[in-house]
């Protein structure tokens, strides 16, 4: 086994192991290929904070098992500190059960500083091993409304035409309001929505009286016939501000054909309901810990569906 970061990574032997493990899931849902190659992985890897890790198990040159960790900016307040996103683990069926999901795991937590976080969104199947590793579970709560009714866009949303200074000051006053959470600085935008290879992200902001005061971030997808509008990120400086972005974003959802508003977030999604977890095929979990010591409270975590990978 080894670790490399992603500057020293055969990314396309990477991305043929992920097809691999996960092309069969992606079949059923009508979804190409495309969706994990190269390029989402050259992209993913490379976020503004610096290079990703991957772990590796190899045999004959093959890739049989890895995990990934990106380098991220959270904040709290005043606080800053960096964390390490798990993700992107896979084992080739014949390699299962020989231990090799812990080994990459393991790999990347002991090479993280100790002061750092480390964070994933893990599976059914591979959240035991997080358990194990003494990851504090934090439920996150998945938000629905149906994408009808009367909603009218505010003149004052329109679309962004770059991630500049201004949402440079935006996140910092998001981050004096909320819990620990991705920094959306304007690289941290830039690379999430900006550069994103397969999605094409439609990013909108807010402003009263020539301020930034909101930022709105929608991708519509299509699965098994029915077209949602997934709220990436809705972000607001106060409660009219985010009442105003979710407006918006339902007048955008009915004039796009979808049946609903969906959003993965610690914060209710302005008029959405709850869905019960005993509806859910998958219930969302962050798993928290701290690198050096798992003992670390993590505190309150805030989370949007953008800070989840898979979409």
């Amino acid at each position: 086994m080894r670790v490399v970061d992603a500057t020293a990574l055969d990314v396309a032997a990477h991305a043929a192991l992920q097809q691999q493990v996960f092309g069969e899931v992606l079949e059923e849902n009508d979804i190409p290929l495309e969706r994990l190659g190269p390029a989402v992985f050259g992209w993913k890897l490379t976020p503004p904070e610096g290079p990703a890790r991957i772990a590796l198990v190899e045999r004959d040159g093959a890739y049989l098992s890895s995990c990934s960790a990106f380098p991220l900016v959270l904040a709290r307040g005043d606080e800053r500190v960096r964390a390490w996103h798990l993700c992107d683990a896979a084992t080739v069926a014949e390699a299962r059960g020989q231990g090799l999901f812990g080994r990459v795991m393991d790999a990347l937590i002991g090479g993280v500083p100790p002061e750092d976080w480390v964070f994933a969104f893990p599976n059914g199947q591979s959240r035991g091993a997080f358990e194990r590793r003494a990851f504090t579970p934090k439920r996150v709560p998945l938000w629905f409304r149906p994408a009808r009714g009367r909603a009218r866009s505010s003149e004052r949303v329109t679309a962004v035409d770059a991630f500049g200074a201004e949402h440079d000051a935006l996140a910092e006053r998001l981050a004096a309001e909320q819990g620990l959470c991705a920094l959306r600085s304007a690289a941290y935008l830039g690379w999430r929505y900006g550069a994103h290879p397969y999605f094409d992200y439609q990013c909108l902001e807010l402003r009263r009286g020539g301020q930034l005061d909101g930022l709105l971030v929608l991708n519509r997808m299509e699965a098994r016939g029915r077209t949602s509008l997934w709220v990436m990120e809705l972000l607001g400086v106060d409660a009219e501000a985010r009442k105003e972005l979710s407006l918006t974003a339902r007048a955008l959802g009915k004039a796009q054909g979808c049946d609903a508003l969906i959003a993965a977030s610690s914060a209710k999604l302005p008029g959405a309901l709850r869905v019960p977890g005993c509806f859910l095929p998958k219930q969302h979990v962050l798993m928290v810990r701290g690198a050096g010591d798992a003992d670390r409270p993590p505190g309150a975590w805030e989370v949007q569906t953008g800070d989840w990978d898979t979409f």
